[in-house]
């Protein structure tokens, strides 16, 4: 029991406080002559309670048997050199906070309450009025051994992967939790009873003219909706899915017909679900795709896993088409059809650290690679190369046959323009080629 308990003191940098003197008036009596201000504390401690305490017996050494007590003055070095912070941070290897290497005591700082890891960081926008208010301390971070080590390397993130990782998983609960209570508050304003079958009867009897009536039915059957949207798996947001069947739920109420004699949730699903995969078709989707097949895409699906896990290996293409009474074409058809379409910029991991898109690794089809285009100058150079060995009418008929930098002409309209006839063209053309199957030029390039 210490002064500032017994008193709730609220000076957080009071030396009694951060020393854990249990005597305090004997600290500022000893200490009067050095400094004004504990002599006149000291004045002040003749008069205490605390003190009193102490005299008559009721606070003694024994309440303070597992306390730690500090008798040093300077808690905190002046110095800033480089090797004295390694010195300090290499002796406090199971410490990583700033308030646990420089024993501070300070117990409502946020860096404390916060697990904050750059301090220095936190503290960098503020003013050095405002830092002392929050830290009941004149210490600037500029001459702090912890921001020493950070700049050194001797503390890195490395350090605290406990704390990033716990950090994120806070965050995501939070999201998730926001999520969630939307969905609960939603939920608690459902019927808690569903009604029974004579009930719907009498309701469904009032339906065409009175509007209450639809509103009772509309009520007691919302928690349907939400226990078909359960079941559904699609990229939507479930109150989205929950609102679509909301729609189905109110079309089924006005289409339901009570003389038919079969319960309305039974009705009323079949409507819930159409809309709810109408939605799914039309907004899941960057691809408008029918819902029909999307719902012969789920039963496939449905039925290839049921496959699976009796066998333990997906199903043939003939096997699916057995089970489905569908043709093999058209099942690859709706699967191709219904596959979901991703994007060219979406993030890939590459192995490594960084993160590349689908984009950088998609072919270009249309456009010749750097050694592509490399080798057709180099087949260019080497045909023009070997033309220059022929004469004058083997190199015509060659140029002009295969459209080297012209359009192409048919060998009997090459004869024509010769004055020669079709075959002797051909004659031409085949001693030509075999010539130029012999140029070095041309061997270069097999």
């Amino acid at each position: 029991m210490y002064c500032f308990e017994s008193k709730n003191c609220n000076n957080l940098d009071c030396p009694v406080r951060r020393l854990k003197e249990p005597r305090c008036w004997e600290f500022f009596k000893k200490n009067a002559s050095t400094d004004a201000e504990y002599e006149k504390r000291a004045v002040q401690c003749e008069k205490c309670n605390y003190k009193l305490g102490w005299e008559i017996g009721l606070i003694s050494d024994d309440n303070f048997k597992d306390s730690e007590h500090i008798f040093i003055d300077e808690l905190i070095p002046e110095s800033t050199e480089s090797s004295s912070s390694k010195e300090l941070i290499t002796a406090n290897k199971e410490k990583r906070f700033c308030y646990e290497i420089m024993d501070c005591h300070n117990a409502l700082c946020p860096v404390r309450e916060q697990q904050i890891i750059r301090c220095f960081k936190f503290f960098q926008p503020r003013s050095a009025k405002e830092k002392e208010k929050i830290t009941c301390c004149s210490r600037t971070c500029d001459k702090c051994f912890y921001k020493t080590g950070w700049d050194i390397g001797t503390i890195s993130e490395s350090n605290f992967t406990d704390i990033i990782e716990k950090k994120k998983n806070k965050l995501q609960s939070s999201v998730k939790y926001k999520k969630d209570l939307i969905v609960n508050i939603y939920m608690a304003e459902l019927a808690k009873k569903p009604l029974s079958h004579d009930e719907e009867i009498a309701l469904a009897k009032k339906i065409a003219g009175d509007k209450e009536a639809s509103e009772i039915f509309l009520m007691a059957n919302l928690k349907l909706v939400t226990k078909i949207a359960q079941k559904f798996t699609s990229k939507m947001p479930f109150m989205d899915l929950i609102q679509e069947g909301n729609i189905g739920l109110i079309k089924a109420i006005s289409k339901f017909d009570y003389r038919l004699g079969y319960k309305f949730s039974t009705y009323a699903s079949y409507w819930i679900k159409y809309y709810m995969q109408k939605a799914v078709s039309e907004q899941a989707s960057s691809i408008s795709i029918p819902c029909h097949l999307i719902a012969v895409a789920n039963k496939i699906k449905r039925h290839i896993h049921k496959f699976e896990e009796e066998l333990s290996r997906p199903p043939t293409l003939a096997e699916l088409s057995n089970i489905l009474g569908l043709e093999e074409e058209k099942i690859v058809n709706i699967l191709n059809v219904t596959k979901t379409p991703v994007s060219i910029y979406s993030k890939v991991s590459n192995g490594e650290d960084d993160e590349e898109t689908i984009e950088y690794y998609l072919e270009d089809k249309q456009s010749l690679t750097p050694e592509e285009t490399y080798f057709e100058k180099q087949k260019i150079l080497a045909v023009k190369e070997a033309l220059n060995s022929l004469d004058d009418r083997q190199r015509y008929i060659i140029v002009n046959f295969y459209g080297i930098d012209c359009e192409e002409i048919s060998l009997a309209e090459i004869g024509r323009r010769l004055n020669i006839s079709r075959e002797r063209v051909r004659q031409i053309l085949f001693v030509s080629l075999k010539k130029l199957s012999q140029q070095s030029s041309i061997i270069s390039l097999k």
